[in-house]
């Protein structure tokens, strides 16, 4: 479903963001961050932005929904250390058993 404020409930959360400079190693800080608050990502991917050579949109999806405290920290320390961040939203990842 699609709206213009992300769901706040789920058991996961998706979320892109940008880094400010083409560094080797600005990609640590983020998921550091993740790190120190013991979230778990389920997925992470990069797309080139195509403004500049070099310059990636990323991807991630981790275990935890937008209602968590430890989530909202992890958020408010991410804005500071990324060039765009967006929050698409959470959802509740349903596990299908096969026969």
């Amino acid at each position: 479903m699609l709206s213009l404020q992300p769901p706040t409930s789920g058991s996961h959360t998706s979320m892109a963001f940008s880094l400010p400079a083409n560094a080797p190693g600005a990609l640590v800080k983020p998921l550091q961050i993740l790190a120190e608050r013991n979230i778990n990502m389920s997925r992470i991917e990069s797309r080139p932005t195509k403004r500049s050579l070099g310059e990636y949109l990323f991807f991630i999806d981790i275990e935890g929904g937008l209602q968590s405290a430890i989530i909202q920290s992890a958020l408010a320390e991410l804005k500071n250390c990324t060039e765009t961040l967006k929050i698409l939203g959470s959802y509740t990842v349903l596990l299908i058993e096969q026969v």
